[in-house]
C-alpha cells in the first residue's frame, strides 16, 4: 500500500497561494542577483589582479641580482616561489619543457639561491616569451625603456658591469631595428 503524503497546515502562519510564493521567489532572485553583481563590482579588480597574477606574474628585480643565467632564475622563480611546474613554466615562456627543465637542474647542480626582496619593480614573464631576444636583453631594455633606469643603476641592481649593460642593450637594438624596418614598409 502507499502511503499518501498528507498536507500539514499551521494555523498561526497565513496561507500563501501559489501565486504569491512564486512572486516571493521572482523578487528574491532579483534581490540576490543585485547583491551578487554589486559584490562582483566591489572585489572586480581584485579577481582582475588575481587572475592577471596566475596567467602573467611579475618577477621582482632582486631575483636576477644572482650570479646564474636569467632563464635560470626566470625557472627557478616560477617552480620554487610560484610552486608551477615545468610544463606551465614552459607554455609562459614558449619554451620546450625540456629546456625549462635542464635550466631548473643547472640551477641546481650550481646550488643557486634566490635573493627575493620586496621590490617596487617586477618584470611581467609574459615579456620572456619573445624568442628572438636572449633573456637579459629582454630584461635590460624593459628596465631602461619602461622605467626609464640609466644603465649604471640596470646594472646595480643585476649585479652586472655597466658595460656589460650596454652592450646587451645595443644587442638589443640591433635586432630591433630591422623589426621596425620591417613594419614600416
Amino acid at each position: 500500500m502507499k502511503k499518501h503524503k498528507k498536507t500539514y497546515i499551521n494555523s498561526k502562519s497565513p496561507q500563501i497561494s501559489v501565486v504569491d510564493t512564486s512572486l516571493h521567489h521572482k523578487q528574491l532572485r532579483e534581490k540576490i542577483d543585485l547583491l551578487v553583481q554589486e559584490k562582483l563590482r566591489q572585489f572586480e579588480q581584485e579577481i582582475r589582479t588575481t587572475v592577471e597574477q596566475y596567467h602573467d606574474p611579475k618577477i621582482p628585480v632582486s631575483v636576477f641580482k644572482t650570479k646564474a643565467s636569467t632563464l635560470e632564475l626566470i625557472v627557478k622563480y616560477l617552480h620554487e616561489v610560484e610552486q608551477r611546474n615545468f610544463s606551465d613554466i614552459a607554455h609562459l615562456l614558449q619554451r620546450d619543457p625540456r629546456t625549462i627543465w635542464h635550466a631548473y637542474q643547472r640551477s641546481m647542480r650550481r646550488k643557486v639561491q634566490l635573493v627575493v626582496e620586496k621590490s617596487e619593480l617586477a618584470v611581467p614573464v609574459s615579456l620572456f616569451a619573445q624568442r628572438q631576444f636572449s633573456p637579459l636583453e629582454i630584461l635590460v631594455s624593459y628596465l631602461h625603456d619602461q622605467h626609464q633606469l640609466s644603465f649604471a643603476e640596470i646594472a646595480r641592481r643585476l649585479a652586472l658591469n655597466p658595460k656589460t649593460i650596454w652592450t646587451v642593450y645595443q644587442r638589443y637594438r640591433k635586432k630591433i631595428a630591422p623589426e621596425k624596418n620591417k613594419n614600416a614598409s
